[in-house]
């Protein structure tokens, strides 16, 4: 992963507690914020350049989360998928806009931190809780 800016402090208390998706989250935080530094910049060249950085991290972060909830059987499991559809629904239209030259660059941040944020703190928790609860009676077993 690339040097980019620490997240900022209030970041990490949304983070969901397992250490391999706490990892992603900060990435995809410190991409979101990258958005913020084009508007120095050529915007348009410089969104051209992130926003299928960002798309591609977006899935790769979804499939790795839906993978590991499916993997330890989390009960949860749909309407999480479904949040990240939704949530990938509403960047396609954020790409839709850069397309047709009419993007906001601060209400796409704003979208993907806040709902990243909210979500990391709510409904990752829960999925984080099953896996950790589901590790430590593995491990308890196994001694």
């Amino acid at each position: 992963m690339e040097n980019l800016p620490p997240p900022k402090d209030n970041d990490e208390s949304s983070l969901p507690g397992l250490p391999e998706m706490d990892e992603q989250h900060r990435y995809l935080l410190k991409l979101f914020d990258r958005i913020e530094q084009s508007f120095t910049v050529t915007r348009q060249a410089a969104l051209a350049a992130l926003l299928p950085e960002i798309e591609g991290y977006l899935h790769f972060h979804f499939a790795s989360e839906e993978h590991l909830m499916r993997h330890y059987r989390f009960p949860g499991f749909p309407p999480h998928q479904s949040d990240h559809e939704a949530a990938a629904a509403r960047f396609v239209r954020f790409l839709d806009d850069f397309e047709a030259n009419r993007l906001n660059p601060g209400a796409l941040r704003i979208f993907l931190r806040g709902w990243l944020l909210d979500h990391g703190a709510t409904a990752d928790r829960e999925y984080a809780a099953w896996i950790a609860a589901c590790r430590e009676n593995f491990f308890k077993s196994k001694s």
